[in-house]
């Protein structure tokens, strides 16, 4: 009889909490004879699921098929191997964890404004801001309120626009700077931890 072809690609998620059965469905993707499919995916690879990142490569789902179904060429798409993590169990919104969120946002915010501050006195913030007052009204004043208040505003605004705040009460679904900075640093610590986990194996 003749083999059939088989395509599977690797799922860029892993969609089950730790303990629950993982079978080889929830790891790749397939394409090929539907009966033959549907038993791929209803191989089990933990019965009791995984609790913690996990590494698995192209060959290891290959002799993962090979083992249970016969008369199949098994070909691979894309990433020879990736690292897959269990779903996260929602944490219960509790009093500590409010005070943990409000001490960390007043952290930041107190950290922030002293960098403000320590920026605005070396390079001697107040000087210019008379200077460019005299410039543009042509009167000179030690305290130039209008344009410091202005000045303030636009540092708002500024930060505001930076983080796409506008589009996000226009309720759009674009990513802001924020969102792609830690996306890329958790794509940067999944290579890494799959990396160490391959130096584990060899």
């Amino acid at each position: 009889m003749d083999n059939h072809d088989v395509y599977f690609q690797f799922k860029s998620y892993y969609n089950k909490y730790p303990g629950e059965p993982a079978h080889l469905g929830d790891f790749i993707e397939l394409t090929g004879p539907e009966e033959i499919i549907n038993k791929i995916k209803q191989i089990s690879v933990y019965p009791y699921g995984i609790s913690s990142p996990l590494r698995l490569t192209a060959v290891k789902v290959i002799q993962l098929i090979h083992e249970h179904v016969g008369n199949v060429r098994v070909n691979t798409i894309g990433e020879s191997f990736t690292l897959f993590e269990p779903r996260q169990q929602r944490q219960k919104k509790t009093i500590s964890v409010f005070l943990r969120i409000a001490f960390a946002m007043i952290l930041l915010f107190l950290g922030s404004a002293l960098a403000i501050l320590y920026f605005h006195s070396d390079v001697n913030m107040k000087e210019a801001h008379q200077a460019v007052y005299h410039f543009i009204s042509g009167e000179k004043t030690d305290s130039p309120a209008l344009f410091t208040v202005s000045y303030s505003i636009g540092i708002g605004a500024g930060i505001a626009i930076f983080f796409d705040v506008p589009e996000k009460l226009k309720n759009r679904n674009n990513p802001g700077p924020m969102e792609l900075e830690m996306h890329q640093s958790e794509k940067e610590l999944k290579e890494y931890i799959s990396d160490q986990e391959g130096k584990k194996e060899t």
